[in-house]
């Protein structure tokens, strides 16, 4: 089965809904949700997850750019999902890993320059930044949320996953030595900030409004809204 394009998807009718939630991995997506939360967003939305949010629901889309996901025990989660999954086109030497993935190829431009007329390529800095560029170019959609989307530690624990609140034993474990290393993780946020700032362009450019759920994130460029308020939005 050859890998297809991700825009195949662009014009695809999610049963009407007009909204997509995108779930990154940061502390706020475990210290403001109730297990009861996230599949109720289903009645109102595409839920998106990138890498280690899998842990926190079966999502409709799930997008990675970072083939060190592979090597996470959540990744069977992701395999055995009968989710939409997207990748990036240098995974096509892993082939026969990806059998029915769809692919997107990086964007050409840099991180502080988006062209609207772009085909077939999204911003690749970050998983979640992957997301949210498909998430605008979606033909259908006029709200995105983002949820977890932290790129903070939580100051009393100094956790920056949301996992890291679990017991041990269902924290994800590697098959490889690979640390979700926080100075290395603020690298990457330095070119998220500079992504976020033209998406937020592109976003208004397709009328489309995005919301940051945590009032606490280090994310400045969206409007912020209190997690419990989501619902108010819909």
């Amino acid at each position: 089965m050859s890998n297809k394009s991700y825009t195949e998807l662009l014009d695809k009718d999610y049963k009407n809904k007009e909204n997509i939630f995108i779930l990154g991995a940061g502390p706020s997506l475990y210290k403001n949700t109730l297990d009861s939360f996230f599949p109720r967003l289903r009645k109102y939305g595409i839920i998106i997850c990138v890498n280690s949010s899998i842990m926190a629901i079966d999502p409709d889309i799930f997008i990675t750019n970072d083939h060190l996901v592979t090597f996470w025990d959540y990744w069977e989660k992701v395999l055995n999902s009968k989710c939409i999954k997207i990748v990036r086109n240098s995974w096509l030497k892993y082939k026969d890993e990806i059998k029915g993935f769809y692919i997107f190829e990086p964007r050409k431009t840099k991180e502080d320059i988006v062209d609207f007329n772009e085909k077939g390529k999204l911003c690749y800095c970050s998983s979640v930044i992957s997301a949210l560029d498909f998430s605008i170019q979606c033909n259908n959609i006029s709200k995105i949320f983002l949820l977890g989307v932290d790129q903070c530690l939580d100051e009393r624990t100094g956790y920056h996953h949301f996992w890291e609140y679990l017991p041990k034993k269902q924290q994800p474990r590697s098959l490889k030595r690979i640390q979700a290393n926080w100075e290395s993780q603020k690298k990457v946020f330095k070119y998220n900030n500079m992504a976020y700032k033209v998406l937020k362009e592109f976003a208004e450019y397709k009328n489309v409004e995005i919301f940051n759920c945590n009032e606490n994130s280090s994310v400045k460029v969206f409007k912020k809204i209190k997690f419990e308020e989501i619902e108010n939005y819909l």
